[in-house]
């Protein structure tokens, strides 16, 4: 009965609240986990039937195992989604999460690659095989750090999103917003050779099917090392190096936050940390007594 109610909820963020992939896997496994826990604490209430009081042991048990306080949140996160789906459904009369509250966690700040280290990697031919291979990976890391997109938004670009004329590209986000994010003109010369026509992906592997996240993760790890700048070599890594070198700039956080395509300023606010030097430098320029 729990394994039904959970594919009908994983259909439910798919078809109809557009969640990624690997949102919908993350939450689904959650709640298998979450289904098996009140199993072997409680046997005679079901996943349907739990309510705050063993939701939140749970959530103890998972601290007592030393599960990071950002695993917590985003099984809370997972539980959330799933019993206002039982409300929205009439599966059950009120949510047993309404209560629970997310981990106090310390914010770590973003990791980034310095603005000069990212020109140097992208600007030494050397750094990309001269083959059809080697012009996907750098038009993707070059992607990234021109756009600041997530991964999952890359990997979903089709050639029909890039208008040339316009130099933009439209970019489908997360809860089905869309945006659009300016190219440069160097940006958009590459992928004048690049794009086909059509509704067709963007990037392919090199067999010509759809292109996935561990091979981006893999494709920006491998050129992302070249720079030693970072212990993290991922996308998001690139997308920190991209908001962290707008802010320190110039860019307004407003546009940044747009850009980024983040609901809410709080999520673009970590980067102000970074702006210090800039920040520093105008002070000790614009004081008389500094």
């Amino acid at each position: 009965m729990e394994d039904i109610i959970i594919d009908e909820f994983a259909g439910y963020l798919e078809y109809q609240r557009r969640y990624s992939p690997h949102t919908i896997k993350g939450y689904t496994t959650d709640l298998c986990i979450l289904n098996k826990y009140l199993a072997s604490i409680t046997p005679s209430v079901s996943l349907v039937e739990a309510g705050t009081r063993q939701l939140r042991s749970w959530l103890v048990e998972l601290k007592r195992q030393g599960t990071e306080p950002s695993g917590i949140n985003r099984k809370i996160s997972a539980m959330r989604a799933f019993y206002r789906y039982l409300l929205y459904k009439g599966v059950v009369k009120k949510n047993p999460v309404s209560r629970i509250q997310n981990v106090s966690r310390p914010r770590k700040l973003p990791e980034f690659v310095p603005d000069y280290k990212m020109q140097q990697l992208l600007d030494t031919d050397e750094n990309f095989v001269n083959d059809k291979d080697g012009e996907r990976n750098r038009l993707i890391v070059e992607l990234f750090y021109d756009t600041g997109i997530r991964s999952a938004e890359l990997i979903g670009i089709k050639c029909s999103d890039i208008d040339f004329s316009r130099r933009t590209i439209t970019v489908h986000g997360k809860g089905d917003k869309t945006r659009q994010i300016p190219l440069t003109e160097t940006l958009c010369r590459r992928l004048r050779t690049f794009v086909t026509t059509g509704d067709a992906p963007l990037f392919t592997t090199d067999k010509g099917k759809p292109m996935y996240a561990k091979l981006v993760y893999n494709i920006v790890h491998r050129y992302l090392e070249l720079t030693q700048s970072v212990h993290r070599c991922s996308p998001h890594t690139i997308r920190h190096s991209f908001a962290t070198g707008m802010l320190n700039n110039g860019a307004d956080l407003n546009a940044i936050k747009e850009l980024l395509g983040h609901a809410n300023l709080s999520a673009t606010q970590v980067y102000t940390h970074v702006s210090y030097d800039k920040l520093n430098k105008v002070y000790k320029q614009a004081h008389p007594r500094a």
